[in-house]
Parts: structure tokens; C-alpha cells; sequence
């Protein structure tokens, strides 16, 4: 994980402890080996970076055969919402989060309206809760807020808001240890621990992009999906693009490619060297015809 990846987790997981009562003092991300400070006499440990780490597993598949119920009760498969050809971006974290997670949530809608890109047409959504005693209410709360916020409220399939109704078989923990999300639950103040974080999944189910933070640059999410959809998405014009700018794990932005305008460069001259050889050969004929005549 780069060191820019860190930063962002941190500053995410503050982001979280600000809305904690008397929690904001505290560290939930650090190298907290041991038991954290006490504030207003609560324990807050042992929480440690490696508790809240973000692993990537780029290329990776997610685990087949993984089932969710809906706000609704009614039956979710992740392999069902990837079975429509899109993008699928997918969010981890439990609805009654008293801010990162709404955060996150905020980011992604005002990502995609930027981007121009247009949810159940060019991407989908599955939103996970890490919170086995998750209310299905939250859910189709959270889910109703975000619907409304992309003016899409007709076809809530196109971003399931789910729940592991069977924490026993660790369904929601099978995805998290898949995407690379670790997280902890925190007795004392009753909240999780985590990451700012939403990965890309392309169609096939493969982890094609992890976007970090709270606030998502509109061209790098959208290159970011037409990327892990495979040129299935998107216009000419962003395919041009994805051949021009390649996606940097330093700064995780995309960023462009120098030997991409180098070639686009070579190309452009041989076309502007044939041109003029056609226009002077063409002068050479005439020449001749009009001598000849």
C-alpha cells in the first residue's frame, strides 16, 4: 500500500472519529500496537493499522456464490448484479455510520454525475453492511437518499443496499477479505473502525480499481470505469484517452502516459512526411505529362 494510500485512510478514519463524541482525540489509525488511550473513561483498543489496512488485490476475482438480502428481505447475489455487463462498484461499511460511510456514499454521487456517466445504463452499485446487527430500515434509508441524489429512483436493483443476515457463514467478511478491506469493531464506542474506500469491479467480477478518500476526481472515476468495463462503456473519445493516460499507484490519479504521445506523435509525422511525398509526387507527374505534351 502506497504511502499516499495511508494518508488517505487516515484522514478518512479521522473523518469518522469527528463525529464521535468525545472520540476525536483518539487515533483509530496508527501504529497502535497495544491498547489505545482511554477517553472519558473508555477503552478504545486495541485497534492498530493493520486492523483498518486497505490490501489491494487488483486483478483478483471475488468469490462466487455470495448472497446478501436487501432492506427488503428479499435475496441479492453479487453474481446476479455482475451478470449485466457493467461495472459494478461496490461499497463496504454499515448504514448507521455516523459520518464516514454517508461521506463516501456523497463522494460517489457527485463522482458519477460529474463524470457524465449514468447509473443501471454505463454502471452499477452493491453497497455492503460490515454490521451483522445492521437495520434493514438504515438500509433502505441510506439507499433511498442515494437513489434520490442521482435523480434515479425507479429502479433500486441498479444499487442494492444489502445485509449478512448470516454472520455465522462470514458472507460479508468473505467479500471484505476479497476486496482487501479489514476493519474493527470498537465494543466501547459501539462503532467500526475503517477505511474510505469504494473498489471498481469490472463485469468478470475482477478488482480493477480501488478509489480512496471522500471526494472522487470526476475524470479519473470515469476512466476508471470504462477501464474495468472493457471498452463496453464510454465513447471513442475515452478510449483515445485511456491510451493516452495510465493510472499512476503513486499518486492513484491517472496521468499521462509520455511514450502514448510519443507514438501519437511519431504517427502524426509519418502522416504529415506521406502527405507531402503524395503532394510532391503528384507535382512530378503533371510536370511530366505537360512536357510530354
Amino acid at each position: 500500500m502506497t504511502p499516499l494510500a495511508r494518508t488517505t485512510l487516515a484522514a478518512g478514519c479521522g473523518a469518522a472519529l469527528l463525529a464521535l463524541p468525545g472520540v476525536a482525540d483518539a487515533s483509530f489509525y496508527g501504529k497502535n500496537h497495544g491498547p489505545l488511550v482511554n477517553v472519558s473513561n473508555r477503552q478504545l483498543g486495541p485497534i492498530s493499522e493493520n486492523d483498518i489496512d486497505i490490501v489491494e488485490n487488483l486483478g483478483e476475482k471475488v468469490p462466487a456464490g455470495l448472497f446478501f438480502v436487501d432492506g427488503h428481505g428479499e435475496k441479492v447475489g453479487l453474481s446476479q448484479v455482475l451478470g449485466q455487463g457493467k461495472p459494478v462498484l461496490v461499497t463496504m461499511g454499515y448504514y448507521h455510520c455516523p459520518m464516514l460511510c454517508n461521506l463516501v456514499h456523497e463522494g460517489l454521487v457527485k463522482a458519477i454525475r460529474s463524470s457524465g456517466l449514468v447509473l443501471g445504463k454505463d454502471l452499477l452499485g452493491f453497497s455492503v453492511s460490515i454490521d451483522p446487527k445492521e437495520d434493514p430500515k438504515s438500509a433502505n434509508t441510506n439507499q433511498g437518499r442515494l437513489l434520490r441524489a442521482l435523480e434515479h429512483e425507479k429502479q433500486p436493483t441498479d444499487w442494492p443496499f444489502t445485509l449478512d443476515t448470516s454472520p455465522e457463514a462470514g458472507v460479508a467478511a468473505q467479500l471484505a477479505k476479497a476486496v482487501g478491506f479489514r476493519y474493527k469493531y470498537d465494543p466501547q464506542s459501539k462503532q467500526f473502525a475503517h477505511a474510505a474506500v469504494a473498489f471498481v469491479l469490472s463485469p468478470e467480477g475482477k478488482i480493477a480499481r480501488y478509489l480512496y478518500g471522500v471526494d472522487f476526481n470526476a475524470r479519473d472515476f470515469r476512466m476508471a470505469v470504462v477501464e474495468a468495463s472493457g471498452g463496453r462503456v464510454g465513447t471513442s473519445i475515452d478510449r483515445v484517452l485511456q491510451f493516452c493516460f495510465k493510472y499512476d499507484p503513486m499518486t492513484q490519479r491517472y496521468t499521462p502516459y509520455a511514450m502514448a504521445f510519443v507514438r501519437i506523435g511519431a504517427g502524426l509525422s509519418c502522416l504529415a512526411l506521406m502527405g507531402l511525398l503524395a503532394v510532391l509526387w503528384r507535382r512530378e507527374l503533371l510536370m511530366r505529362r505537360r512536357r510530354l505534351a
